[in-house]
């Protein structure tokens, strides 16, 4: 079992990050799958269908009349359709379910002792916490674009900050104040550790996101240039739905780093895992001093 607790070095928050999938690998992936599966096929259709509409005027415009300003104006009213912001309202719950998702299963896995998880232990989890989450997430996005908006730096210090709130939400139950609070304090001296895990964890699913993202551009491609038939629509939900799933869990990946830093964090500071293994040792000792009266 991989004691989450634990104070690690850079090169060990990644081997545990990836020492977790690997152990874990059948629980954690039928839990996105059933959790977060539903939403990221719905989110795909919806992604599809906006962006077939917007190649579709984008064409229009095109072998039309390309200084016509009617044109245009319909390309960017496209931003303000029901259709942008559903397929954006569902994007951002696409990615809070799957962070909490994996931080559920993180936590029950450290509550299970490492015993095999199922899917309702993980669901048990996410549940209560997918409201807060979704106001911590919006709150968050907001205060870090106010503070992009003032400078640069400040915007990624508060995001890199911030990255740990949902963590903290799912462990502790924290509402938005508290998760802020509990951020900062637990980032404390250990910024530039947090921003560079990130980064380097980022670079590896980027990279490897590209074989996925590859379907979508190729067939946005093969629309705009009128190859596929009619059925493009069709199309462009596949091609979709296919580059929504290699993200997630690409994501779940840089959330389950996040979250080894989240614990190495909180062992640095309050030594939970050692109190915790201090107080099996305790009860250990009472049951063999209990144990031996009977012979």
């Amino acid at each position: 079992m991989i004691q989450l607790f634990q104070q690690r070095d850079f090169g060990d928050k990644i081997n545990a990050t990836f020492q977790y999938i690997t152990q874990n690998f059948r629980s954690f992936g039928r839990a996105l799958l059933y959790i977060v599966g539903p939403i990221v096929v719905v989110t795909g259709i919806a992604s599809g269908i906006l962006q077939s509409n917007m190649l579709r005027l984008a064409g229009n415009m095109t072998k039309g009349q390309p200084d016509n300003p009617l044109a245009m104006i319909q390309i960017i009213s496209q931003f303000a359709s029901p259709s942008f912001w559903l397929t954006a309202l569902l994007g951002l719950l696409t990615n809070v379910v799957v962070v909490l998702t994996t931080y559920g299963h993180m936590k029950a896995y450290d509550q299970t002792g490492g015993r095999a998880i199922e899917v309702t232990d993980v669901w048990a989890e996410v549940q209560p916490v997918i409201g807060r989450a979704i106001v911590i997430s919006v709150l968050g996005s907001i205060l870090t674009a106010v503070a992009i908006c003032f400078l640069v730096i400040p915007g990624i210090y508060v995001a890199v900050v911030l990255s740990l709130g949902l963590a903290v939400t799912m462990f502790e139950g924290t509402g938005f104040g508290e998760t802020l609070e509990r951020c900062f304090k637990l980032i404390r001296d250990k910024w530039w550790s947090t921003f560079g895990l990130i980064v380097v964890v980022f670079i590896i699913i980027t990279v490897v996101g590209m074989i996925f993202a590859l379907p979508s551009a190729i067939v946005g491609f093969l629309v705009s240039a009128k190859i596929l038939p009619d059925a493009s629509t069709t199309w462009l939900v596949m091609s979709n739905i296919i580059a929504l799933i290699g993200r997630t869990l690409l994501n779940a990946v840089l959330y389950l780093a996040i979250g080894f830093q989240y614990t190495n964090l909180v062992e640095r500071q309050e030594g939970r895992g050692l109190l915790s293994a201090i107080d099996t040792i305790g009860a250990t000792t009472q049951g063999r001093q209990t144990n031996e009266g009977d012979y």
